[in-house]
């Protein structure tokens, strides 16, 4: 009786922190400069995994460059996603045209954890699609199967 019963408690436990590793935190997208439902947007999705013990590095520059994105002109909205116990991250930001999202891209913030994400982060996915300022925001089921078809960083 006593070993099926932690038997029991092991497969839940199992299972348990197999559901727990697939819940995300989603923020919802903000919306920071109007733009005409008419227009066609940059959308710019990225997934990112963390490796192994470098989750804090990995989300305080997340956190740095999520603070400096709203003071970028062109920014039409953004979102986030992460894994709560996993270690995937995700994001999605809307740009009036190519030059605000190149131009966020070079800004010393972002450079940065771009520089650190070296040492920080594995199997980098990025893609950008225009879409329809009217589509905004995309679902992240949708969102993912595009990153899926975007070749891995390393």
């Amino acid at each position: 009786m006593k070993k099926s019963f932690w038997f029991i408690c092991l497969l839940f436990l199992m299972g348990l922190s197999t559901f727990l590793s697939n819940c995300s935190y989603t923020a919802p997208f903000r919306r920071v400069e109007s733009i005409s439902q008419d227009a066609r947007v940059i959308l710019t999705l990225s997934a990112v995994e963390h490796q192994k013990g470098q989750r804090k590095p990995f989300f305080d520059d997340t956190k740095r460059v999520l603070a400096d994105l709203p003071n970028h002109a062109g920014l039409v909205g953004y979102s986030y996603r992460f894994q709560l116990l996993g270690n995937k991250a995700w994001t999605m930001t809307a740009w009036k045209d190519e030059a605000s999202r190149d131009q966020f891209s070079q800004s010393p913030v972002h450079l940065s954890a771009v520089r650190n994400s070296h040492t920080t982060a594995q199997n980098m996915r990025f893609i950008s699609v225009k879409v329809p300022a009217s589509s905004l925001p995309i679902s992240w089921d949708e969102a993912i199967r595009l990153l899926d078809t975007a070749p891995a960083y390393e």
